[in-house]
C-alpha cells in the first residue's frame, strides 16, 4: 500500500476526522487506500500554535517519523477559497510553500478516514 507523508499536526488532524482536504502542488488519480506517514519535519510555529489552540492538540506529543493511519483518496479537483475550513488552514500564506495554492493547477485530494492509531512501528 502506498504512503502519502504529512507533517504534524496536519496527520493527527486527518486522523481525527478534522481534515479532510490535503492540498498539493500537483493532482493525482490516485484512488485509493494510503497510509498516513506522519513526517519529522514541523510547520511554521505560527500556524503549529493555531491548530493546537483551535483543536486542543499537543504538538508536541505527536508522533512523528511514523505511520499513524490509513485514509482512502477518494477524488482530486481544483482548490476553492471555501476550501480552507476541511483544509484546515486560514489564508494561502498558512500554506507555506504552496504560493501557487489558489490557481487551477493545485490539487486537492478528499479524503475518507478508514482507520487510525495510536502508535504505529515503521518496518
Amino acid at each position: 500500500m502506498r504512503a502519502l507523508s504529512i507533517r504534524q499536526p496536519w496527520a493527527e488532524l486527518i486522523i481525527l476526522g478534522q481534515k479532510i482536504i490535503e492540498v498539493r502542488s500537483q493532482r493525482t488519480n490516485i484512488r485509493e487506500r494510503v497510509y498516513i506517514y506522519a513526517g519529522r519535519n514541523k510547520i511554521e510555529a505560527e500556524e503549529e500554535a493555531r491548530i493546537a489552540a483551535k483543536f486542543g492538540i499537543d504538538v508536541d506529543g505527536l508522533p512523528r517519523g511514523v505511520l499513524v493511519g490509513t485514509v482512502e483518496i477518494v477524488g482530486c479537483r481544483p482548490l476553492e477559497r471555501s476550501d480552507s475550513t476541511p483544509a484546515c488552514f486560514t489564508s494561502p500564506t498558512g500554506l507555506g510553500v504552496m504560493p501557487g495554492c489558489w490557481s487551477d493547477r493545485s490539487g486537492v485530494r478528499i479524503l475518507r478516514r478508514l482507520t487510525g492509531w495510536d502508535v504505529a512501528i515503521w518496518e
